[in-house]
């Protein structure tokens, strides 16, 4: 049975590691993506590069994939059958960072690399 926790948040939820880059380790790859892990099975797994979902973290409100100008995000059952977000399309990001906005658990990363601050000012900006 598939878990969907649509606008509530299991316990426990955390949001994902700004440093996992550095602190967590590459231990596979999934649809084209790296798959990170920590020295702690605690700590879940994290999908992707230039945009990364912790998996454990994202409770499949999929507001990502209606939010994403390109198509990113797709869905996915995840090892412990909940429906998350995958960033199989990560290669299309554009580095808009509208997903990590729109996510309610923080469970989204975008790589800041590449002028993404400055699209991020961009959007923010009242004119």
């Amino acid at each position: 049975m598939v878990t969907l926790f649509k606008d509530r948040a299991p316990s426990g939820l955390v949001p994902i590691d700004k440093h996992f880059r550095s602190r967590w380790s590459k231990r596979g790859s999934h649809e084209g993506h790296s798959v990170w892990k920590s020295e702690s099975e605690h700590d879940g797994t994290i999908h992707g590069e230039l945009v990364a979902v912790h998996i454990e973290s994202c409770v499949g409100c999929m507001k990502c994939v209606d939010a994403c100008p390109t198509i990113v995000f797709t869905k996915w059952v995840s090892d412990l059958e909940t429906e998350v977000v995958d960033p199989s399309g990560e290669r299309d990001c554009i580095f808009c960072m509208v997903c990590e906005l729109v996510c309610p658990t923080e469970a989204i990363l975008v790589s800041r690399d590449g002028g993404s601050q400055e699209t991020l000012d961009s959007l923010l900006r009242s004119e």
